[in-house]
């Protein structure tokens, strides 16, 4: 197979959410995968960006010579950005982002994410995330489209990198 056709798109790419009941929130914390009916198509922004970041504790010793070095504490910590997104009025995956950050109740603004980089099918990959919405602001010009940000997002859980069932 030629490089170039190992190249991929994002246009393919499909990111649902879902909102996190209560009643899916295990004694030990844990979360169940909402049903598949449950999630909504988030389509209105122009970019989605996922990371993980290995933790790290900064060590200075003799044995180092003095300098400072970073040592894996085993602790990861998740990333999830949203770009701006025209807000449209009856855009369902925008509301429950929107419900998210709202809710006063302590797992309230959990939104279960899955992206979906190379589109919807058997074997493609998969990454699950549980993120926690903390702001949400909308931006209402004298010109143009009414814009949404959801700038502040904690990542909970992943992401989790799996393959889509057959």
């Amino acid at each position: 197979m030629p490089v170039k056709a190992k190249y991929r798109f994002g246009k393919n790419a499909v990111v649902r959410i879902a909102p996190i009941p209560a009643g899916s929130i295990a004694a030990d914390g844990t979360v169940s995968k909402p049903a598949p009916g449950d999630f909504e198509v988030l389509c209105l922004p122009n970019s989605v960006s996922i990371g993980l970041q290995n933790g790290s504790i900064d060590l200075e010793n003799f044995c180092t010579g003095g300098k400072t070095i970073k040592v894996r504490d085993g602790t990861q910590n998740g990333t999830f950005e949203i770009s701006e997104s025209n807000w449209i009025e009856d855009d369902a995956a925008l509301e429950i982002l929107e419900d998210a950050v709202q809710s006063t109740a302590e797992t309230g603004g959990w939104v279960y994410v899955e992206v979906l980089p190379l589109g919807i099918g058997s074997g493609k990959p998969s990454y699950d995330l549980i993120v926690d919405v903390m702001e949400w602001s909308m931006t209402i010009p004298s010109k143009g489209f009414i814009t949404v940000q959801t700038q502040n997002i904690s990542v909970l859980e992943g992401p989790l990198k799996g393959t889509q069932p057959v």
